[in-house]
């Protein structure tokens, strides 16, 4: 019986050095919306979260200097 030869997507990891834990409360919209990203972007929720992070600060940044 032959098997499809399929590769599973590699995890996608935190780069070394992320030491730091925050806690975090979501509404269940925000959960759930939090889900979904995670499923299109096949990462942990953990990296999904942190990825979303590090874009809202990158565009915070950049609205903030836009705006000076």
């Amino acid at each position: 019986m032959a098997t499809a030869n399929t590769i599973a997507p590699k995890p996608i990891y935190a780069p070394k050095g992320c030491n730091s834990p925050i806690m975090t409360y979501l509404t269940e919209a925000e959960r759930t919306s939090l889900e979904r990203i995670t499923q299109l972007e096949m990462r942990s929720m953990s990296a999904t979260a942190r990825m979303l992070m590090l874009r809202g600060i990158a565009q915070y940044d950049q609205e903030t200097l836009s705006a000076d």
